[in-house]
């Protein structure tokens, strides 16, 4: 018979404190890049958001003029097309606020836009000008 060997057992070696200290350093960096890049498509599709609600704001205003004759004055503002002259037909529900809970602004005649209106929100920042102001221009014209 041959000798009775001892059988050892191999313990499964656990993970040391380095080593989770670096997995959880790794995912960490990960975690920050994903939420970085998810936070820019965010801002972006605010701007996108942003500009085709003053886009939908200023057909209002075209219309309006086709109805009226003439483009409604900056003194009187947006509210006319919730309450148009003489009664008539509201040509929008509500007038929206941009994403950022802001009032849009309607200049006539416009900075961006000399020859006719600018319907300008004043972006994420929430203050006029900065270069981050988002209107009824095209992108090319900020």
């Amino acid at each position: 018979m041959e000798p009775r060997q001892k059988f050892r057992r191999r313990h499964p070696r656990g993970m040391t404190l380095i080593e989770i200290m670096v997995v959880i350093t790794l995912l960490g960096m990960i975690a920050a890049a994903v939420g970085v890049s998810a936070m820019g498509m965010l801002i972006e599709g605010q701007v996108t958001s942003a500009r085709t609600q003053a886009m939908e704001v200023a057909k209002a205003l075209e219309t309006y003029k086709v109805m009226y004759g003439r483009y409604p004055t900056s003194s009187e503002g947006l509210n006319v097309l919730l309450a148009p002259p003489g009664g008539g037909r509201p040509l929008m529900d509500r007038v929206p606020k941009d994403p950022w809970n802001g009032e849009y602004a309607y200049l006539r005649p416009g900075v961006k836009n000399p020859t006719n209106f600018d319907i300008r929100s004043k972006g994420p920042d929430g203050e006029e000008g900065g270069g981050d102001d988002v209107g009824n221009w095209p992108k090319e014209v900020q």
